[in-house]
């Protein structure tokens, strides 16, 4: 199965990840740095669900904002949450699911849902059905957040979007056995437009649903339940 490989892939390359992460992603400080100031809430310990987790990194983010948030991180990798887990060993506000979003059945709610770049890897049927998932597990007023990658609405924008990142990893001096690792998991994306992810979130009842960063194909998707 595809989440087999997927999952596979990512436990191989789980403690390479963050330094990865940081040569393949454009403008990292700025993306993740937004996603902490749009991260909002007027709890001092909101409940914070983070959607294909990894090791943690976004969340890590939101943690320095919200300390004594209750987290739930969940992830296909259980070698990539062995990380998140030594990451927040000091902190007991953290819970651990190793499993697959799409199907969990969460059993409360959540003031902040957060995503980053993991949503891509699922079909469109597929992204739909979460959307409507995470609007109904948000508590009222709470928020959606998805940092991802998507598609170019046209053929020409696509490979744009494509030329510049191939760009900027190269000026990165991004090569090797990690960069062969960073191609192969690729193959998996799903991307799609960015008018199509702000649609499907209007038509589950979001509001206020914008994008509030885009750097080629890379987006701050915002929804507010």
């Amino acid at each position: 199965m595809v989440k087999n490989a997927l999952k596979e892939k990512f436990n191989e390359n789980a403690d390479n990840y963050d330094k990865v992460r940081k040569l393949i992603i454009p403008h990292f400080d700025d993306l993740y740095n937004i996603t902490k100031k749009l991260a909002k809430s007027n709890k001092k310990a909101p409940e914070i669900l983070d959607l294909g987790a990894g090791t943690g990194l976004l969340t890590k983010y939101i943690f320095e904002k919200y300390p004594k948030a209750e987290f739930t991180l969940i992830d296909l990798s259980d070698e990539m949450l062995k990380i998140a887990k030594n990451r927040f060993r000091e902190h007991n506000n953290f819970k651990y699911i190793v499993g697959d979003y799409s199907v969990q059945d969460f059993s409360n709610s959540f003031d902040i849902v957060i995503s980053s770049l993991s949503i891509h890897h699922l079909e469109d049927e597929d992204k739909k059905k979460l959307y409507k998932k995470i609007y109904n597990i948000l508590n009222n007023e709470g928020i959606f957040l998805n940092v991802d990658q998507v598609t170019g609405p046209t053929p020409d924008i696509d490979k744009s979007y494509q030329r510049n990142w191939l760009k900027i990893i190269e000026k990165n001096n991004f090569t090797g056995p990690e960069k062969d690792t960073a191609m192969e998991r690729m193959k998996f994306d799903k991307p799609s437009t960015l008018l199509d992810n702000l649609k499907w979130l209007d038509d589950c009842g979001f509001k206020d649903v914008d994008v509030y960063y885009k750097y080629y194909n890379f987006c701050i998707f915002y929804g507010k339940k």
